[in-house]
């Protein structure tokens, strides 16, 4: 499948042409808790766009998944020599002046889910239950989830990563204005049913950098944080589920999401 040079692509253009060092650098020093020296994102490593091929999801008949922020894997690991160091090679090509290097790494994004790449630890869960949930096919990343993150430079954990500052600075830093731009040009190509957070500080930061309303959802365990809502992103009013950080030890078990979605369709329903 050819990709477009749409919006999206533009957006995608430009935010990966930005010296992710320098903005890697800088955000180090804004979004760190006060306790530490630095947020410890990783500079060497250019940010995410996204994950899975947005340009074959069915519109308006999608979930637009967002993440905290994808997990540095250390030099050696399969995971590096897989996904971590092609990126690096592709994204210096594209900043060297070798635009089709931009494409192959727009590709590989694409076919992450397809390539063998996959990072199972994080995706296999939240397959497996969107599968049993909403969408029973083989593969529900291809046509139906859309993968991002609220933050999309790479790091060990978020630990050092203080959300009230990334929640300040997420409209003001203009890296992350840029990345902002591939959200709302995203929203725009495949118009997703709802947004579907994954973890506590993905929804803070949603929900204080755009006009948005969340509550808790009611008749489930309270230790799973999860939240009904709707933002405001673009030209859109999503509305949301938010829970805590797949894996965690708070969050939904199989059980959990079960209920949790029968709740969440229920109070779809309430909203018309």
């Amino acid at each position: 499948m050819k990709i477009p040079k749409d919006e999206l692509y533009i957006a995608t253009h430009n935010f990966m042409a930005r010296n992710h060092f320098d903005d890697v650098d800088e955000l180090n020093e804004l979004i760190r808790k006060e306790k530490y020296s630095t947020a410890s994102l990783q500079r060497q490593m250019p940010p995410i766009p996204f994950t899975g091929n947005p340009w074959k999801k069915k519109k308006g008949d999608c979930i637009l998944l967002i993440g905290i922020n994808p997990r540095w894997h250390d030099v050696g690991t399969k995971q590096y020599e897989s996904e971590l160091l092609p990126s690096m090679k592709q994204i210096s090509l594209f900043h060297s002046g070798d635009d089709s290097a931009f494409d192959k790494y727009l590709k590989s994004r694409n076919e992450y889910f397809l390539s063998g790449v996959k990072y199972g630890r994080h995706f296999t869960f939240l397959e497996n239950r969107f599968r049993e949930n909403c969408y029973p096919v083989e593969n529900p990343w291809e046509e139906h989830i859309q993968s991002i993150d609220c933050i999309p430079w790479f790091s060990e954990n978020t630990d050092n990563i203080d959300y009230e500052m990334v929640s300040e600075e997420y409209l003001e830093h203009p890296a992350f204005c840029s990345y902002v731009e591939i959200i709302k040009s995203l929203i725009d190509l495949i118009e997703p049913n709802w947004i579907h957070i994954n973890g506590k500080i993905a929804r803070i930061v949603f929900e204080s950098a755009f006009p948005s309303y969340f509550e808790r959802m009611n008749d489930i365990e309270q230790k799973y944080g999860i939240y009904v809502g709707h933002c405001e992103i673009g030209d859109w009013e999503m509305p949301v589920l938010a829970h805590n950080f797949a894996g965690s030890r708070n969050s939904p078990n199989i059980e959990g999401w079960q209920q949790m979605m029968k709740n969440w369709r229920e109070w779809l329903t309430s909203q018309e």
